[in-house]
């Protein structure tokens, strides 16, 4: 781990993400990451369960910003563009991709998600990481893929070390230049850009063309049928099949 990062590997846990919250509360600060072989209680955005198979890389990064709380959504971009840098260095010949908001996809499928949740007053980040290194979902609830199906021996732990290591330099370059240079890298390896997608909301889908992201990270959508542009802060993306 590049400092201040440093590892606590467990075994078998609940989540990485409720076992940071433990640590922080027990005074454990920025740095800290936290990687377990199996958890029971996975979870990922919305509340949906993440299935954590061993094999796969589970774990989870306790984060203090040094910026406003208001900008802390940014650091899943931070995450999904260290996560995809570092598995192209692991794995030459197989394209990654970002996929909005905080998704990474191994040619055209889902192989990682995020979640970043608040500690306390938000003084500190949780950065939760899933990816699916040897196993991945039944293709029948999404498209999904592990590392292994797309031809990669690489390890948990290696994933770990390079995503780390990309993440740090990120979170560095956050911290003292803010969100614009994130943005453009992350935009760099966006999914979708400048084509037709469908976002899925609570009570409705809105179908656009993906024009990119304020700045704030907000994804900006031209609606079909001359709908104009429409700001959307939370949603699902797809991809129409063509």
């Amino acid at each position: 781990m590049p400092p201040p990062f440093r590892l606590l590997a467990l075994d078998s846990i609940d989540s990485t993400n409720d076992e940071a919250r433990r640590q922080a509360d027990a005074g454990a600060g920025h740095g800290l990451v936290i990687m377990a072989a199996e958890q029971t209680a996975g979870r990922g955005r919305r509340g949906r369960q993440w299935v954590s198979p061993r094999g796969n890389l589970h774990c989870s990064l306790l984060l203090q910003p040094g910026r406003p709380l208001a900008e802390a959504a940014q650091l899943s971009f931070a995450a999904g563009l260290s996560l995809a840098e570092a598995l192209e260095g692991l794995c030459p010949g197989v394209r990654f991709q970002c996929k909005w908001p905080n998704d990474v996809l191994c040619e055209g499928r889902k192989i990682a998600g995020m979640l970043l949740e608040t500690v306390g007053q938000g003084d500190h980040l949780i950065l939760g990481l899933g990816v699916d290194v040897v196993a991945a979902p039944d293709p029948a609830l999404y498209p999904a893929i592990s590392l292994r199906e797309a031809g990669s021996e690489v390890s948990a732990e290696e994933v770990l070390s390079a995503f780390v290591a990309r993440f740090s330099h990120w979170f560095t370059l956050w911290q003292s230049q803010g969100f614009a240079p994130l943005r453009e890298a992350w935009l760099a390896k966006a999914k979708g850009l400048g084509e037709e997608v469908v976002v899925r909301l609570d009570k409705e889908s809105v179908t656009g063309i993906f024009a990119g992201l304020d700045s704030a990270g907000g994804l900006m959508l031209d609606v079909a049928n001359n709908g104009g542009r429409r700001l959307i802060l939370a949603g699902d993306v797809f991809f129409p099949v063509r």
